[in-house]
């Protein structure tokens, strides 16, 4: 599974908060992509201010189908990236020049 995938997977998953902080960190750290890392830290952003301001912290949510304005955009690049069918090392050297012959 690819680290987009995985982003997808975590974000459907019904978790506490802190779960999906904690989650969306692995993958980010997992990923070479920087668009995705950038992507994830802004989720994780908007995580860790819904945490602090959620009274019931055991609550499991589906970041998928919340109003994260970056989660959205989040999934729609992981979305478009499958879409395009390519392993992420193409994806990288190919924003780094790197035409197939």
């Amino acid at each position: 599974m690819s680290s987009y995938e995985d982003v997808l997977e975590s974000l459907a998953n019904f978790r506490t908060l802190a779960a999906h902080i904690t989650a969306l960190g692995k993958i980010r750290l997992e990923t070479e992509d920087e668009k995705l890392k950038k992507g994830i830290e802004a989720v994780i952003y908007q995580l860790q201010i819904a945490h602090a301001q959620v009274k019931s912290k055991s609550i499991p949510v589906s970041v998928e189908n919340s109003n994260i304005q970056a989660a959205n955009v989040l999934i729609a690049y992981c979305n478009q990236v499958i879409g395009t069918r390519k392993p992420e090392w193409q994806i990288l050297a190919e924003r780094n020049g790197w035409v197939p012959k």
